[in-house]
Parts: C-alpha cells; structure tokens; sequence
C-alpha cells in the first residue's frame, strides 16, 4: 500500500484530517507499521518550550501518541518526557545519533534555539553542551528534520522581541529565513526543515506529516516551508463568522455571535485549517468558540502584527523587507491585498454570491461523515495505485 503524493493530498484536501482518518485509519496504520519493519529512528529534542506540542500530540485520537509508539512500533530513541533514561544514559542516547553511531531517520524539534550557554542539555567530558551545538549535530544526521510549534519553526514566544537569548527557529526568526541551521540546510533526504507551527499545533498536523515523510513523500511546502495541504488558507476563509465579516456585521463584546475582527481576531493573517479541522477531537475552535484567532500559527507570534491580543488593529502592515518569493507561489500578492481590504473594511463583493450568514451555535456542531458517495470517489481515487 502507497499512495501517492497527488492521491494523498486530493484526500486531505477534500476531506480534511478528520476524513482521512475516518476513511484511512487503517492505512495510517500500515504506513507506520510498515515504515517500522525498516527501523524508523525518531529524536524528539527540546529547546526552549513549554511541553505544549507534547502534550497537543499526547491528546490526538488518530491515532493518539501510544498508538505511534506501541501499536505502530517506532522507535523513538530520544524524549525527554516520555523515554525512561536519565542522566547520562540518556546523553549517551543524543550522542550515538549525533555522532552517526546510531541511525536517525526523523530529527524533530520542539521549542526555539537559545544562543550557547543560555541553554544546554547534559555534559560530555564534564562541559555543558549548548541546545544549538545538539542541534546542528543531530539535523546533519537526519533523514528529515521536522519543527514542532511556532517556537520551533519561528522563534516564537522565547525568540519574541527583544529575545535577549537569541532564540529562534531551525530556519527562520520571524518572517525572516536563516535561523539556527541556516537558510541553506537540507536534511539527508534533500529537504529543508519542514515546519508545523501552533501554540501548540494540531495533532493531526503532526500526524499528517509524519505520514507524508515515512511514505517517502517531498511534502509541498510554502515559502515558510509548511506542508500547503495543511496551512495553505486562511482562518478567515474558513470561519463560520465570515458571512457576518462580509455584511460588516462585528461583534461589540465576547458572547456576540457576530465576526470577531474589532475584538483582535488575527483570522485574516494566520494560514491553517483550525475552522475546519477543529480542535478536543473535532469540537471546537477559537473562533467557533467565541475568542477569535490569535495568530499563533503566524511567523510573527507574539509579536505585532499577530499582538496585540484582543484588539483591534486598524491596518496590519505586510511585514516589511519580506521577499515576495519567500511566501510562495501568489501568497505575497493575496496576504497584501487581502489584509489591505481588512484594514478599511472594504466588502467588495464582484458577481460572486455572498456566503449568509449562519448560525454560529449551528456551525459547532459536528459535521456529517462524508457521504457514501463522496468516500467511495475518494477511496476509488486513491485505491487505484494501492499495492
């Protein structure tokens, strides 16, 4: 069983994450179980974080964390929350896969990168060693390096202004690329660093992804170099709220059903699928909930224009010095427009039918399972290359 990258990416576009999983539980399944057969080596390694993309993936459901590590039989070499060694052991572990005595297929890492002493991890011949030298170790070895988190990928809440540790992500600070590996890394399969930002990011992205790679796929990455099946639209686009955007309609205090733009929601500048994809097993979303969108998926987070939190921003500048080819094939030209026209409130409306506005107590509520006719055009389509 494989599929390709076409067949893959048709499914979860059209189905979303949860979709996939319904249809292809399975088949996720057998793409971890057979990638085990080949002894898929995992280092999860922790710079500055809070734990968060841990625990994100500790709550997804398809599958859930154990399910990856016992059922699907990875072997996760390196954790520092859920592997038993310790101490020096579990320094000699980072060591082995750092220095190529042991294989590294997959180098994943979660928080920012603190410059030298401000954050190092264990001892070799009695001298700390700093979080960047760990890292720049371990990437050169790895097959695939994945960033989980905004911090990770971005810099994020340790690598917001004025980060006196120079924190910041693998191959970004920000909107600007570079990073702690450098804007030129590749990893040994060929590949930039592939980033999944959040605070946290869904478990499914995580999933999703780790799916894409163990399958030998090249994920189709963006400017920011993020998976584009994943984080290629808009909060905004997707919300439940936007037929009130559109008919200028915005809510004066938390608890009005209206759009949630003039009590801070970043909607329009935070590209992932949370209105769709939903968050605690597909129920709920900050801007279903009634909170708005706080742009933490966004290479800015925490810092302006994602900030600040819960208010409104009368024009939120395309971030300056930006190359329009860093952010991908028509995204520059899109975020420009689109958030220029956010900013003066212009609805413009050009014979397209407009989207009315429903019931945001009614858009909570779970979504039908695809048809039987929607899955079995799906199943066939991908089922056609299966062997």
């Amino acid at each position: 069983m494989k599929y390709t990258r076409r067949q893959f990416l048709k499914a979860t576009a059209v189905l979303g994450a949860a979709g996939v999983y319904s249809l292809y539980a399975r088949d996720v399944a057998a793409v971890f179980s057979a990638a085990a057969q080949g002894d898929v080596h995992v280092v999860w390694f922790q710079g500055a974080s809070d734990t968060g993309c841990t625990i994100s993936l500790l709550q997804g459901t398809h599958p859930d964390l154990i399910d990856a590590i016992t059922d699907f039989k990875l072997s996760v070499d390196f954790h520092p929350n859920i592997m038993f060694s310790e101490g020096d052991a579990a320094v000699r572990t980072l060591r082995d896969a750092a220095e190529g005595i042991k294989p590294l297929d997959v180098f994943i890492l979660e928080g920012s990168v603190p410059e030298g002493n401000f954050g190092t991890v264990g001892e070799i011949d009695g001298e700390p060693v700093p979080m960047d030298s760990w890292v720049g170790m371990l990437a050169s070895q790895a097959k695939y390096v994945v960033a989980v988190g905004t911090c990770a990928a971005f810099g994020g809440i340790p690598g917001a202004s004025p980060f006196p540790t120079n924190a910041r992500g693998l191959q970004f600070h920000q909107y600007g690329k570079g990073g702690a590996l450098g804007s030129d890394f590749r990893s040994k399969a060929g590949l930039p660093v592939i980033n999944i930002p959040g605070c946290p990011p869904h478990p499914d992205w995580m999933i999703l992804t780790l799916v894409d790679v163990l399958q030998g796929f090249a994920p189709d990455l963006d400017g920011f170099q993020r998976p584009k099946a994943l984080f290629g639209r808009t909060v905004h686009d997707q919300c439940p709220r936007l037929g009130y955007y559109e008919k200028g309609e915005f809510a004066a205090k938390f608890g009005d059903l209206t759009c949630l733009w003039k009590l801070g929601c970043r909607g329009p500048i935070s590209y992932a699928d949370c209105p769709t994809i939903k968050w605690n097993n597909g129920v709920n979303s900050c801007t279903i909930l009634g909170s708005g969108c706080r742009a933490c998926v966004d290479p800015s987070f925490p810092d302006p224009p994602s900030s600040p939190f819960f208010k409104e921003v009368e024009a939120v500048p395309f971030p300056l010095g930006i190359d329009a080819t860093l952010v991908g094939e028509g995204v520059a030209v899109a975020t420009a427009v689109g958030i220029g026209a956010h900013a003066v409130r212009r609805f413009v409306l050009t014979g397209k039918k407009k989207r009315e506005p429903e019931q945001v107590r009614e858009e909570t509520e779970e979504k039908p399972e695809p048809s039987p006719e929607q899955a079995e055009e799906v199943s066939e389509d991908v089922g056609d290359d299966r062997h």
